[in-house]
């Protein structure tokens, strides 16, 4: 694991140590600063969740949350540093630090166009623009609606700041809208494929043959429900969405999105990132080249931080 660089476009453990009054160090959930270091350099994209109780003053919850993870960061600023950009991470990397990065999965924080500007400010790098409701901006998972006008006037604004877009939890319609209009790679940071799982919450084929003209890529998730349609998962199952990607030609267009502290329960095997190594591990006895897992492992997130931030 020494030599192991990975990144994690979504977890839900920042959320969830603030709420149960947890220490980011060390902690009972999935995500801990203690297993992260056990890699070369791991990227964690930590999200600030709004759940619904929260939608009466979303804005707040995310100033909460955030001021908590800088809280936790100045605590531990030998190990960990929050990154705003590429070179943010290379200079985390040299100085033997973790990388973390900063997203809100609920657009309803963006009550209007300047929030995002705010936010961005305070270290926000990416936006996932629904969770399972229909919001202000965009149709959620399941449903018929799209991108609203608001929407467009938030995507050209985030494409402008320098901001990702996160089109998992969105509709179908949502997500052709916006790659109609945005100029930037996306990102569905934690689904899977449904045709190997059909679940509302997975992208088609159809979606990722336009998620790989746009370059964007998708970040396979751990829980079983998006894995197999049951309570049910191995790393075998996490290895066949990968593998069936592949199959599509998306070895630049895949991730890894675990969703740890987020979901109920994880696939067989997997517990922590401690354990992550074993999915590329089983992706090299499945005879998948080093040069190919470098770049679900890590380099085609960094490609698109690089485009975007």
């Amino acid at each position: 694991m020494k030599n192991l660089t990975v990144c994690d476009m979504h977890c839900d453990t920042l959320t969830k140590a603030f709420d149960k009054k947890k220490l980011l160090f060390s902690n009972s959930l999935n995500v801990n600063l203690k297993n992260l270091n056990q890699y070369h350099s791991y990227t964690q994209f930590f999200a600030v969740f709004i759940s619904p109780q929260y939608y009466s003053n979303p804005k707040k919850r995310c100033f909460d949350v955030i001021n908590y993870m800088y809280n936790q960061i100045t605590k531990n600023h030998e190990k960990i540093t929050i990154c705003k950009n590429l070179n943010d991470i290379n200079k985390a990397i040299n100085d033997n630090k973790l990388s973390a990065f900063l997203s809100i999965e609920g657009g309803e924080a963006i009550e209007e166009l300047n929030d995002l500007k705010t936010f961005y400010d305070l270290g926000v790098r990416m936006l996932t623009l629904t969770w399972n409701f229909d919001n202000h901006i965009a149709g959620a998972n399941g449903s018929n609606i799209g991108l609203s006008s608001f929407g467009k006037s938030v995507i050209n604004k985030m494409n402008e700041l320098g901001m990702i877009v996160d089109l998992s939890h969105s509709s179908i319609k949502t997500f052709f809208d916006v790659l109609e209009i945005t100029d930037k790679p996306v990102v569905l940071s934690h689904s899977n494929s449904y045709t190997i799982c059909p679940h509302q919450r997975n992208i088609t084929d159809e979606q990722f043959k336009v998620l790989k003209q746009n370059n964007g890529c998708v970040g396979i998730n751990f829980y079983p429900d998006f894995l197999t349609n049951s309570k049910k998962a191995e790393i075998f199952d996490i290895v066949a969405h990968i593998e069936y990607f592949l199959s599509l030609g998306g070895e630049d267009n895949i991730s890894i999105g675990s969703d740890f502290d987020g979901i109920d329960y994880i696939a067989t095997g997997i517990k922590s990132p401690t354990d992550v190594y074993k999915i590329f591990n089983l992706l090299s006895q499945r005879g998948i080249s080093d040069e190919v897992i470098e770049k679900i492992a890590y380099k085609n997130i960094y490609r698109i931080i690089g485009i975007c931030l």
